[in-house]
């Protein structure tokens, strides 16, 4: 499969059988922590990525940097030796909510440095979200935008891209799809996107400044073929409302 021109879509898998299930532009192979033999099953998903030629990012979820256990970055490299896209890891927090300093940074910023030698790593919104422009501007080098965890967190999300600095919106390399709708399973976000939802208008909104951006589908709903064409669609319109204002008459 050819490289689309503008925003890339793709759909998040756990298992190398899902890989190739719908037509799109990459995948996100997601593992969590607490499962058995994770580096074992990003190397199969990516050994069936590869095997098919679809791109894709890793993201262990729950994997902190601020772990003392050293199997924690032990696995963390063990996966990294797959990466295509690179590494999509969550912000971190103290134990109370807060922002990480001193020894904990310190901490944080060894063990980032040693897993970015090895992959690119992009921080995702996920653990202080209401904090995570501080995080991203002290920590990140590439941004992974969740817009779900914005609406979970109480944030309008159409309104926080639209104030996003240019330095962090240059930084925006993903951007995970999922929609805030009602408790379940201890998450009020993960519900698959519907036509005029706020969370498509964020990401309409982001396709204004960013049109190389990956959306990647995170649900816990099985409507990933239509919100695939969802967010194709969006990005066409996107692309035709561009090329109206360039190619617009002259101003008088």
């Amino acid at each position: 499969m050819g490289y689309r021109i503008g925003m890339l879509a793709g759909y998040r898998i756990t298992r190398p059988e899902e890989a190739g299930r719908f037509r799109a532009d990459l995948v996100q192979i997601s593992v969590y922590r607490g499962m058995e033999g994770n580096p074992e099953r990003v190397e199969a998903c990516a050994h069936a990525c590869m095997g098919i030629g679809r791109p894709y990012v890793i993201h262990p979820v729950n994997y902190s940097l601020l772990d003392e256990d050293p199997q924690t970055l032990s696995d963390l490299k063990a996966m990294a030796r797959w990466s295509d896209l690179g590494f999509i890891l969550h912000d971190e927090a103290t134990a109370g909510g807060g922002r990480v300093s001193g020894r904990l940074a310190e901490t944080l910023r060894k063990n980032l440095d040693e897993l970015k030698s090895l992959v690119p790593v992009s921080i995702e919104d996920a653990v202080n979200v209401r904090d995570i422009l501080w995080f991203w501007k002290n920590f990140a080098d590439s941004v992974t935008l969740d817009v779900g965890h914005l609406e979970a967190a109480g944030i309008d999300s159409v309104e926080f891209v639209k104030k996003l600095d240019a330095g962090t919106m240059g930084k925006i390399d993903f951007v995970h799809m999922h929609r805030k709708y009602r408790f379940r399973g201890g998450l009020v976000d993960h519900w698959p996107l519907v036509p005029g939802c706020r969370e498509l208008a964020a990401l309409r909104e982001l396709l204004k400044s960013r049109r190389d951006v990956r959306a990647i589908l995170e649900l816990n709903e099985d409507e990933t073929e239509d919100n695939l064409k969802l967010l194709y669609a969006l990005d066409e319109e996107s692309r035709l409302f561009r090329e109206s204002r360039l190619s617009g008459p002259e101003p008088m």
